[in-house]
């Protein structure tokens, strides 16, 4: 059998005209009626809906990037005196060994007191006077360079007060321009 169309008709058979005609007068209402446009004012509620829901959206997706910028802003650059303090405690003398780090930032003009931690009870006048020098030396180097690879404006002199105890046994100062820092020794150490 062969099936022509939808209406479930066999080639061949023979129907009376009637029927025939009255079979494709309801498909067509049947589709005339499904074929119906959606009312203005429906077609308007959506219209709405779709806008605000598209606002809403946009609105959510402007918020997340202001969120998400402001998490991967890289973070502000340390004062003066904190990464002074940091890279000479880093790199020198270890945590907790810095104090009195003053910055003026008219003069340019920076300065600290370490705490030293090379003086040993047995070394000789000599001995002492050379790791404090190094380590006035490397304190001064150590903010110099870390200065200028943090892109911070580098001091116009650094001055380090190296403690041992409670009295400063030496001053290391560096001016900028200078070739090397110069140390100054108290009277315990000449």
């Amino acid at each position: 059998m062969l099936k022509i169309g939808r209406f479930g008709k066999t080639a061949g058979t023979s129907t009376s005209g009637v029927s025939q005609r009255q079979k494709p007068r309801s498909t067509a209402r049947l589709l005339r009626t499904q074929g119906r446009t959606i009312p203005w004012k429906h077609a308007a509620v959506y219209a709405a809906l779709v806008i605000a829901a598209g606002i809403g959206v946009a609105f959510w997706e402007h918020a997340y990037e202001v969120q998400q910028a402001a998490v991967n802003a890289p973070p502000a650059p340390p004062s003066p005196q904190v990464a002074a303090q940091q890279l000479v405690e880093l790199g020198v003398v270890g945590p907790g060994n810095v104090s009195n780090v003053t910055w003026d930032a008219k003069t340019g003009a920076l300065e600290m007191t370490v705490r030293d931690i090379l003086i040993k009870s047995g070394q000789t006048v000599d001995e002492q006077r050379k790791n404090v020098a190094t380590e006035g030396e490397l304190a001064v180097r150590a903010i110099q360079g870390g200065f200028a690879g943090e892109k911070l404006t580098l001091p116009k002199t650094i001055t380090i007060h190296v403690t041992h105890g409670n009295a400063v046994v030496a001053t290391t100062s560096a001016a900028q321009g200078q070739t090397a820092p110069t140390t100054v020794f108290a009277a315990a150490l000449r």
